[in-house]
């Protein structure tokens, strides 16, 4: 038998899946901001078994990368829910819920993209690809060249420094969500090692060539 910590993983698990990749295959209206409406996750067969608004704001509350974000919608007043970034569904449109970087001066700190060395021989040739997904992600480097909140996985083996300045200059649209994490789509879904400033192993800070 899971414990309830156990529980809230696979729940959260679960509605990080559909918030990102199933609302429209499980028959939800999801808005250009991503949102679902809560009374309708309550209302469906299969989630609403699963899930309570407690239990909504339960792991909204407890996520440690802010992978999600509750409202109130300003119009019709319903409670609302959305993943902050990572959506695959093209009905998600970057402009109506992120932040558009427009200047060098709204990223003064280092932005990487967290991956594996079993990774980094088809990247450094082939550069980054979003495959499924609608952007490439990026985390924001903080002190001592730790990610803040959210970003790239606690145990990736080698970063990626991003060129912001390059990206902004060659005008590819860069955007922040609202918990930071810093999203680009590329060219044709894919940002070639033009793009990479340097590239570094993060255990021991050694540079890699690409």
């Amino acid at each position: 038998m899971m414990t309830q910590k156990q529980t809230n993983v696979q729940l959260s698990k679960q509605l990080s899946w559909l918030l990102r990749h199933g609302a429209e295959k499980e028959g939800f209206t999801m808005q250009p901001d991503g949102y679902v409406c809560v009374a309708d996750i309550l209302r469906h067969p299969r989630y609403g078994v699963q899930y309570s608004k407690e239990k909504l704001r339960e792991i909204v509350a407890a996520d440690a990368k802010q992978r999600y974000q509750l409202r109130s919608n300003p119009v019709t007043g319903a409670e609302e829910i959305r993943a902050n970034q990572g959506h695959s569904l093209r009905t998600v449109q970057a402009e109506a819920c992120m932040e558009r970087i427009n200047s060098i001066s709204q990223l003064p700190d280092p932005v990487v993209h967290g991956t594996y060395y079993k990774n980094w021989e088809h990247i450094k040739t082939e550069g980054l690809k979003r495959l499924t997904r609608n952007h490439i992600h990026f985390a924001v480097l903080g002190g001592e060249g730790k990610a803040v909140v959210s970003g790239f996985r606690s145990d990736c083996q080698v970063l990626i420094y991003l060129d912001v300045a390059k990206v902004l200059a060659d005008q590819l649209e860069l955007y922040r969500s609202s918990n930071n994490v810093i999203l680009c789509a590329g060219i044709a879904g894919c940002i070639s090692p033009s793009y990479f400033q340097r590239v570094v192993d993060r255990r021991t800070g050694k540079p890699l060539s690409f």
